[in-house]
């Protein structure tokens, strides 16, 4: 009994690790924004959270039109700075 709930929980395992493996290749590069870019964005599947105060990087998930999914870096300002007026 001990033997396969083990073969089973290390069956379960391997199957997530291979899954996660396969979704990091899937993966597009990131892209850094710059004004030159050409945005073709159909569908966002990604959105950044601006729960920060400050600026720094983030990172937008999306698909363009012809459907090729595309991970775009840019700066923004966070939207949580208590000293805002």
């Amino acid at each position: 009994m001990k033997t396969t709930l083990i073969a089973l929980t290390l069956l379960t395992l391997s199957a997530v690790a291979s899954a996660a493996s396969a979704n990091t290749q899937n993966m597009p590069p990131v892209e850094t924004y710059t004004y030159a870019t050409h945005l073709d964005i159909a569908k966002v599947t990604h959105a950044p959270d601006l729960d920060f105060c400050g600026v720094k990087p983030v990172e937008l998930g999306y698909v363009d039109h012809a459907g090729q999914p595309h991970n775009l870096r840019y700066q923004v300002f966070g939207n949580d700075c208590d000293s805002d007026n």
